[in-house]
């Protein structure tokens, strides 16, 4: 499984890099910033985005995860501590890992992730993890 991780923070994405790369996953990035987000999902299409809400001081993850789900079906997992503005954007994103996370549970995110795409409730979730309820779609009269 391929994993884009968008961090802007240097140490928390090297970690966030080599605990991913550890329990078997291709990591692509970290990458720092939107437009160096976009332009590695484009080039290689990643399974899930760990995204933080606030990349260089504002709070352009939110865009980011919405344009990687539109644009490429790549669904994303923020990884923040604007926990408010993750729920406000559930739309955007499964859930979110809310900062300080234990990186246990960041990979345990993982096949929750895999599991809710196929369309399947995971039985037990990581410590930490809170998923969005998934909008209902609207029937046609």
């Amino acid at each position: 499984m391929l994993v884009l991780v968008v961090e802007d923070e240097p140490m928390i994405a090297a970690s966030i890099q080599w605990e991913l790369e550890d329990a078997g996953y291709e990591v692509l990035g970290p990458a720092t910033g939107v437009s160096e987000a976009e332009a590695l999902a484009r080039q290689t299409r990643p399974d899930l985005a760990f995204i933080d809400i606030n990349l260089a001081g504002h709070d352009e993850g939110v865009g980011l995860a919405r344009e990687l789900k539109a644009r490429l079906g790549v669904p994303s997992i923020f990884v923040t501590g604007q926990l408010a503005q993750a729920r406000q954007a559930s739309d955007a994103a499964l859930g979110v890992l809310p900062k300080p996370f234990n990186f246990q549970s960041l990979v345990q995110a993982v096949p929750v992730a895999q599991a809710l795409e196929q369309g399947r409730r995971p039985a037990r979730l990581p410590l930490g993890l809170e998923l969005f309820a998934p909008r209902p779609v609207a029937q046609a009269s």
